[in-house]
């Protein structure tokens, strides 16, 4: 049975995700004045949430369809 979730992800590109999860997440929920309508609010809320789910699991389900990885652990698949 083949394994879900394969880690793509580097180090560095966990990293950057992890920025940019946090400050969209503090810019949506702390600062929603900045960004004004609430549908952009939902959709910022519903991208840093995406970015700190790939953080944690060091899988992008976008870099997983189109067959690209930055991870060069141990454990990468040849694809």
């Amino acid at each position: 049975m083949p394994t879900m979730l394969v880690k793509n992800l580097s180090l560095i590109d966990r990293a950057i995700r992890g920025i940019v999860a946090v400050v969209a997440l503090t810019t949506a929920i702390f600062f929603p004045e900045v960004i004004g309508d609430p549908l952009l609010q939902g959709i910022l809320v519903a991208f840093g949430l995406l970015n700190a789910i790939s953080l944690v699991f060091g899988n992008c389900l976008v870099y997983q369809l189109t067959g690209i990885s930055t991870y060069k652990g141990a454990d990468a698949k040849d694809t």
